[in-house]
């Protein structure tokens, strides 16, 4: 059963400066420069509560630095904790191939419990980016960046809510680098109980942020009392602004013998035809224009025409939505490449020579540059799929998903202490 609560958030108040300049992305997308650039716009920045991911080791006051600039900001004001428990609902606004779309998602606190049941992964994690998640938390005893995850609003109660208050006056309403955000505060009684209980029999499915739930576990596990929540954004199946992006597989360091049997490989499993432009947005187009119950791959070799592959004969399975789920997920095309493709050419150490890329001008680049091979273009997987072969318990490949767009961190905190 979910248990999604409101609380007491800790927001920036207003004499901290514009929002604008005070969220900041998610930690696994923040580099050093771009940590100075947030500092830059405002001093108070999330960034320096959130911090950038790591590139080595940590700083030896990396997590005390962070803990005590927290108590600062409450200290002075900056950071203020709100009086009553609520949900607090965001509006996010953002182009993609030149379509405006917009999607709502409802932030709250979810009552942590192990994996698998009522909470779904979709992807196995590294240990590292854990431990330092975890150290953070720690230090702060609190959740700056609120997981993403999707539900399934089955007879539409929440939606009644959230429709309901998007059309009254936001609390907050600001654009940072071309995207929308809208909040608004869902404090009244009687519509926190019809959210809280509207969900408690949906699951939830982790979309973006496994690392940071596996953390929060253990960290309820290692502290107890009252730290039983974690941050949490929840984005239904149903809003027509849910995106789904791929993650382009760019493969780098094989030597000629692999780089000889991986070219044979898709030659055997693949029909290849020449892509009608050979621009990467182009490319990338045409993979998820190709029809939808059919694997479509792209693929990029420096010095050679982009090509689109199609399956040449029944290897490579169908996309039937009537299959079991296990049968759907052989067909995403991200385990299609990693099972078979992948780790028949390099066995089972083949992430050591496969990036996970999300821009297709970036993946394009490193391959012109001879930094990488070959890069492959993939669809993303469809929201149906994603959920009925992850509400089966079965996870799909690392970086098979990207959720567009992050979310945000800064605009609300969950306080464990």
């Amino acid at each position: 059963m979910v248990d999604f609560r409101p609380f007491r958030g800790v927001r920036y108040d207003r004499s901290a400066g514009s929002l604008a300049d005070l969220i900041c992305p998610p930690y696994d997308v923040i580099s050093a420069g771009e940590e100075q650039e947030l500092l830059a716009r405002n001093p108070h920045n999330m960034v320096r509560l959130e911090l950038a991911e790591l590139s080595g080791p940590p700083p030896a006051d990396r997590y005390e630095r962070a803990a005590a600039e927290f108590v600062r900001m409450k200290q002075e004001g900056a950071l203020k904790q709100d009086e009553a428990a609520s949900y607090y609902l965001l509006r996010q606004r953002f182009v993609v191939g030149g379509v405006q779309r917009e999607r709502l998602g409802l932030l709250g606190a979810l009552r942590l419990e192990e994996l698998g049941g009522a909470v779904l992964p979709h992807e196995d994690t590294a240990a590292g980016p854990k431990e330092d998640r975890l150290a953070l938390m720690q230090a702060t005893s609190a959740n700056f960046s609120p997981i993403m995850m999707l539900f399934r609003d089955a007879d539409g109660r929440v939606a009644q809510v959230t429709s309901r208050v998007a059309a009254t006056n936001p609390d907050a309403d600001f654009v940072v680098e071309g995207q929308g955000y809208t909040i608004w505060v869902i404090s009244d009684p009687e519509d926190v109980k019809t959210v809280h209980d509207a969900l408690e029999s949906q699951p939830t499915y982790i979309a973006d942020g496994h690392h940071r739930y596996e953390t929060a576990v253990g960290y309820g596990k290692k502290v107890g009392g009252g730290t039983d929540t974690v941050l949490t954004c929840l984005i239904s199946f149903d809003d027509p602004g849910l995106l789904i992006l791929p993650y382009y597989r760019v493969v780098h360091g094989l030597d000629d013998q692999k780089l000889g049997e991986m070219r044979n490989l898709l030659t055997t499993l693949f029909t290849a035809i020449p892509a009608v432009d050979p621009a990467p947005a182009e490319l990338d187009a045409a993979v998820a224009n190709l029809a939808q119950d059919q694997v479509a791959l792209g693929i990029i070799e420096r010095g050679k025409a982009p090509l689109l592959l199609t399956p040449a004969d029944d290897t490579v399975p169908a996309p039937d939505h009537s299959l079991t789920p296990l049968e759907q997920a052989k067909s995403v095309e991200a385990n299609v490449l990693q099972e078979l493709l992948f780790r028949p050419v390099m066995g089972d150490a083949f992430p050591e020579n496969v990036a996970y890329v999300h821009d297709p001008v970036e993946a394009a680049r490193m391959v012109d540059s001879g930094e990488a091979q070959i890069a492959f273009f993939i669809k993303g997987v469809p929201a149906d799929v994603f959920e009925v072969v992850v509400g089966a318990g079965i996870r799909l490949p690392r970086k098979s998903t990207y959720f567009h767009p992050k979310l945000p961190s800064g605009l609300v905190i969950n306080p464990l202490d």
